[in-house]
Formats: C-alpha cells, structure tokens, sequence
C-alpha cells in the first residue's frame, strides 16, 4: 500500500460524499450569493425604470398636458413590468439548479 494511503495525506478522488458540515457550509454560501446577485439585479432594474421614469414622464406630462405624476408612475411601472418579463423569460426557475452558482 502507498504510504499517501496509510496516513490519508491525499484523498482519494472518488465518490466519497464531502463531510456534513462543508456541504451544509457551501450550501448556505450559495444561498448567500443568490440573494445578493436578486438584491443587485432588483436594485439595478429599479434604477433604470425610475431614471427612464424621471426622464420620460414630464415629456408625456407636457405631450398630453396632464400632471406629471401619472404619466411617471405609468412609464415607471410599464418599464418595471418589461424587465419582470425579460427576466422570467431569459432566466427562468431552472436558474436555481445551475451548477455554477
């Protein structure tokens, strides 16, 4: 027998399960990244459908000579609704089980 196995200074590359306490760890981790990567995406598309809002509102408030309040809360929900779709349909549930997160 190789004196690596004797003393079990090199673990043997098989199907051994890793110890309960690294998985539980790695597990917690990756749960730990999801959220931060949904805070960033969440925080990112917020962002973008307030500045389009901010942007695009008092143009159609002007264009149809209404409050700008409306013309921003529908231009900032539309925008956040475009997302919410484009995100459903690029990423959808499956993302969960990729194994590179």
């Amino acid at each position: 027998m190789p004196a690596y196995r004797q003393n079990d200074t090199v673990r043997p590359v098989t199907s051994v399960r890793l110890h309960w306490r690294y998985r539980r760890g790695m597990l917690a981790l990756r749960e730990i990244m999801i959220w931060i990567i949904q805070a960033v995406l969440f925080g990112i598309g917020i962002g973008f459908a307030g500045l389009t809002a901010h942007l695009a509102g008092p143009l159609l408030a002007t264009a149809f000579a209404i409050d700008e309040l409306i013309p921003t809360a529908i231009v900032f929900f539309a925008v956040t609704a475009g997302l919410g779709w484009i995100g459903n349909r690029f990423w959808p549930e499956e993302w969960l089980f990729n194994p590179l997160l």
